[in-house]
């Protein structure tokens, strides 16, 4: 009798245990949706405390600080922009020159290509002299030159350079 008492007890609890997991599942998602539905209430009180004094203090603070390291005065900042987005106002040579030298170095068609080139720049146009060690060198150094924003046109005067002792060709 006790056997039949503990299959018939077995045959319950398996009938029944689709039903607790489904009980525990719902009961786990409940309680998961309560706390993130609170979860934007305890943020929005944090956020408003930071826009308070001491929001407004640390923003100030971040301001001046800013300001103190800025690398040049907002008005040449200002004036630079200005001319950028009029399109009227172009580049000075000799920041051009620094650009594309910068460029050159820098770029990743370019920057193992090596002897460097010399730039030099008159009214937006870019010259590039010196020589470099094969054609297809010459031709990238021209392309990213020719890529700088403000450059309006480059001579290429590079010269390929000869092959000497180590056997190289072109």
């Amino acid at each position: 009798m006790k056997l039949i008492g503990k299959l018939v007890g077995g045959v319950f609890k398996l009938i029944a245990l689709p039903f607790r997991l489904l009980f525990k599942t719902v009961a786990l998602f409940t309680r998961l949706t309560a706390k993130v539905a609170f979860l934007p209430v305890r943020a929005g009180r944090a956020t408003t405390r930071m826009l308070g004094l001491k929001g407004l203090l640390f923003g100030l603070l971040g301001l001046a600080i800013g300001l103190l390291f800025a690398p040049v005065p907002g008005r040449e900042l200002r004036e630079k922009l200005l001319a950028m987005l009029s399109g009227s106002g172009s580049v000075p040579d000799d920041e051009l020159a620094d650009k594309v030298s910068f460029e050159l170095s820098h770029a990743p068609r370019t920057w193992h290509l090596e002897p460097q080139p010399e730039v030099s720049v008159l009214a937006g146009r870019v010259v590039l002299s010196g020589e470099v060690r094969g054609g297809d060198a010459r031709d990238e150094f021209a392309r990213v030159a020719a890529a700088v924003p403000g450059v309006i046109a480059v001579d290429n005067q590079l010269e390929v350079a000869v092959a000497g002792a180590e056997g190289g060709s072109e």
